[in-house]
């Protein structure tokens, strides 16, 4: 049981900012495809991360452990009461290119934490367009300017978990629009884009 952690993690968790992939990669497949997709490097995490979770009394720590047949590396999300959650990372076991290990362990790492915190890494691509795209449907919502008669998706009104073909009343946009100023980090000069 973790009731402290739990209280301080739900804490932090409202007052982590918005974490943006700052890495794109293209990985070749063996068919002659390519994947690609982006994330955020532990670089970019960690100062977002540590001060929040300093003023709750949380610290995430890694360690690598022998655990079984191999090596593992275990993250601990902390509090100061003395509680801890872990996520265990498994590494490989050829120790043969240092180099290898260490991306592996820095790997491991990025995962273990944004697992512990229940965080998703944003698109940084996409995330003006997001952003963009919420101010304007707070104007539409409020009647600031013109809503359209049909909309294929709307932001808001899933966060308000309502169709989008309801109509979301101005105290709901004003509530919504004071989410996305906490959570995602927006700013009044977003919605004044419009």
């Amino acid at each position: 049981m973790t009731p402290n952690l739990n209280a301080a993690l739900a804490k932090a968790k409202a007052e982590i900012p918005a974490i943006l992939a700052n890495r794109n990669v293209k990985i070749p497949t063996k068919s002659g495809r390519e994947i690609s997709f982006t994330y955020a490097e532990l670089e970019e995490i960690q100062p977002k991360i540590t001060p929040v979770l300093s003023v709750n009394g949380l610290a995430i720590a890694h360690q690598m452990i022998f655990i079984e047949t191999r090596y593992c590396l275990v993250s601990t999300l902390r509090h100061e009461s003395g509680e801890q959650i872990d996520s265990v990372f498994p590494l490989p076991n050829d120790f043969n290119d240092a180099k290898e290990l260490g991306v592996q362990i820095s790997y491991g790492r990025r995962y273990n934490t944004l697992c512990l915190l229940d965080i998703t890494v944003v698109d940084s691509q996409n995330w003006e367009e997001t952003k963009r795209k919420i101010g304007k449907e707070i104007r539409e919502e409020v009647g600031l300017i013109k809503k359209p008669k049909e909309r294929a998706g709307s932001i808001l009104h899933d966060m308000a978990g309502v169709s989008s073909a309801n109509t979301i009343s101005e105290a709901q946009a004003k509530r919504l629009w004071a989410i996305a100023r906490s959570e995602l980090k927006l700013s009044d000069s977003v919605c004044d884009q419009f």
